[in-house]
């Protein structure tokens, strides 16, 4: 009987007498992107995004090559977005038909591997060390090129901006129909 309720968890809308504002009982291991912990770690992320996206181009621009502070800096960075990735897999996700989050671990990841993954990898990848193989500061074209694939972070800058956009639209427009 419990197999049954599970395979019928994601599918079905929640109970008339239902409040937005229960806490959401997600299987094991999953988080809610709702949680606050989540919320903090990723406007944490953000301001790493905000580092990556002012730090890279410059490097690209100004610097021959990396002193060994810097490196280790971005290693530190490239390691938090590593997490990341891990922490993606087990992160519900809004399902835009039913409205509920999805907690079935492995749509979770079907649907990472489908969209972000490829993309989200090429961009945490210490390319520098790969580098350093074949030049003697690891400084080429090519690295400099692959370096650039760390801008691929920004988007999360552009889903935040969405995100606060769309609600405080929401909030005007309930304010706005409140005066009716």
């Amino acid at each position: 009987m419990d197999n049954i309720s599970n395979i019928f968890h994601n599918d079905l809308l929640p109970s008339l007498g239902a409040r937005a504002n229960q806490s959401i009982k997600l299987r094991k291991f999953i988080i809610s992107p709702y949680d606050s912990r989540y919320r903090i770690w990723e406007t944490f992320l953000l301001v790493l995004v905000v580092y990556s996206a002012w730090i890279y181009p410059f490097e690209l621009a100004f610097l021959r090559h990396l002193s060994w502070k810097l490196f280790l800096v971005e290693n530190i960075v490239n390691s938090f977005f590593a997490i990341d990735i891990v922490l993606t897999f087990f992160l519900a996700y809004l399902d835009h038909k039913s409205y509920l989050l999805v907690d079935n671990p492995k749509r979770i990841a079907a649907r990472y591997l489908s969209s972000w993954f490829i993309l989200d990898v090429c961009s945490t990848i210490p390319y520098q060390p790969f580098g350093l193989l074949f030049n003697k500061h690891g400084n080429g074209l090519a690295y400099r090129t692959l370096n650039m694939l760390r801008l691929w972070r920004l988007r999360r800058l552009s889903a935040l901006f969405a995100r606060y956009v769309s609600f405080y639209y929401l909030k005007l427009e309930n304010k706005r129909t409140e005066n009716y």
